[in-house]
């Protein structure tokens, strides 16, 4: 049994109880199983939260938006045929309310908790057994570190020497200010993660990702597939979004124009969908979020230069210039 330090311990670095307790949500199985019921009525859910938008309490109607935002984008058709409401900060709220469900990855904070609720009631009533959901790695660096020298949680941490890197602010940063070109990089391993050597032929990553001022286009950050990186260059001109290899950091394609220039000390998000086909070669969809700007790339990469499919990174490379930022790192492995 474990002691309760190592109980408090283990709870401190789930994911599931850092989400609740940031929405301010009990993870008493008791509460749990009464947001879960809520969730099976959207209708009367919906109809209660809609009215106590217009509450005369403050604390009431912030309680209202955080409910609608928590019944994710199934809700956004009811609120897009809403008409204009006559009081100006009821529509403000349902404004932001579908801002919020309109943008973002498929793990947005709302589907994250609903998946936390339902995972943390199928380990209590189902010790021991496989979520039927199948494997989500949620990555939040809630948690500070002065250094990423040994890694970070499940995450292990690699860099050319003289390179470093910390966690702040709820960030994950990579050091920029430094001598000569390298790669700085936080990788889930498919073994640390699932105890098997690869990850499955199927998944899909999202992450925010961005970089600080300084030295743009000497630098970029992106996210890894096996060998295979795909990445943009913060602050410059149109991004020059590529695809490279990791190992000698060829560019498999040219730099490419995004539409937009991302911005610099800003997190974007990023996701990108992973398919191993029937020959071996494996098939990345990436999406980038940008304001009201979205990027989309889609390459198939051959087995020679992208590999086995046993490591995810989250990756700044290049010369001296801006720190890199990462946080919500999401992993959807699918079901089992």
């Amino acid at each position: 049994m474990l002691s309760g330090l190592s109980v408090h311990a283990e709870i401190s670095d789930d994911w599931r109880f850092q989400l609740l307790k940031e929405q301010g949500m009990s993870s008493e199985t008791s509460a749990l199983e009464k947001f879960q019921q809520s969730l099976t009525k959207p209708g009367e859910a919906l109809d209660r939260a809609l009215k106590q938008l217009g509450s005369e309490k403050f604390d009431e109607r912030e309680q209202a938006q955080k409910e609608l935002q928590l019944m994710g984008q199934e809700i956004l058709p009811s609120l897009l045929e809403l008409q204009k409401s006559g009081d100006p900060e009821v529509q403000e709220r349902l404004e932001a309310i579908v801002r919020q469900l309109e943008v973002g990855g498929r793990w947005t904070k709302d589907a994250l908790v609903r998946r936390a609720v339902a995972s943390l009631l199928h380990d209590r009533k189902n010790p021991g057994k496989k979520d039927p959901k199948g494997t989500l790695f949620v990555e939040f660096f809630k948690k500070p570190n002065p250094s990423l020298q040994d890694g970070y949680q499940k995450l292990r941490y690699s860099a050319a020497k003289g390179m470093g890197g910390f966690v702040a602010k709820g960030m994950a940063q990579m050091k920029g200010q430094r001598v000569g070109d390298g790669d700085q990089r936080l990788l889930l391993f498919s073994k640390d993660l699932t105890g098997k050597s690869v990850f499955p032929d199927a998944f899909r990553v999202e992450t925010k990702i961005g970089g600080r001022a300084g030295g743009q286009g000497a630098f970029h950050v992106g996210v890894s597939i096996g060998n295979i990186r795909a990445l943009f260059h913060p602050g410059y001109s149109t991004g020059a979004f590529r695809f490279e290899r990791v190992d000698d950091n060829k560019h498999i394609t040219n730099s490419m124009n995004m539409g937009f220039t991302p911005p610099t000390d800003k997190l974007l998000p990023m996701s990108i969908e992973v398919k191993r086909l029937q020959n071996g070669d494996v098939k990345l969809d990436v999406r980038i979020t940008s304001g009201n700007d979205t990027f989309r790339a889609s390459q198939t990469l051959k087995y020679a230069a992208i590999g086995k499919l046993e490591s995810i990174g989250l990756d700044r490379s290049g010369r001296t210039g801006g720190d890199a930022m990462f946080d919500d790192f999401v992993v959807d492995l699918g079901k089992p």
